[in-house]
């Protein structure tokens, strides 16, 4: 196993469950409607956010065991969650929560990276 797979596997894992419990603690307080104020819209966002956070878990265990789909989940888990911490980075910007968008910034940032040096390793194998 090579270094970028511990690094996809563990930052799957902990990108995964991060979101799930970002999700707990905002509906623990009861602050989800400042973030998106639509019920229906927060709760579209919210499942497509627990399958992207599922998708990464799996993909990460994928990974761990070396299984050959690990790597396939994980580009289609951290491919939509780049997608969408680039939609929420346009949410959160308009209500001015700077520590929200930083957050999504630097792991859509990471996750674009990762998705980089993954797609060439695999292209120049």
């Amino acid at each position: 196993m090579e270094i970028l797979d511990y690094v996809n596997g563990i930052y799957s894992i902990v990108v995964g469950i991060s979101l799930n419990l970002f999700w707990i603690v905002v509906f623990s307080l009861k602050s989800s409607p400042k973030l998106i104020e639509n019920p229906k819209e927060r709760l579209f966002h919210v499942i497509a956010e627990f399958f992207i956070s599922t998708l990464a878990i799996i993909a990460g265990i994928g990974i761990f065991y070396e299984q050959d789909w690990g790597i396939y989940l994980f580009f289609i888990a951290f491919g939509a969650l780049t997608y969408a911490c680039i939609n929420a980075i346009g949410i959160y910007s308009k209500k001015k929560l700077w520590l929200l968008v930083g957050t999504l910034s630097l792991v859509g940032i990471i996750s674009f990276v990762l998705l980089l040096f993954n797609l060439i390793r695999i292209i120049t194998v």
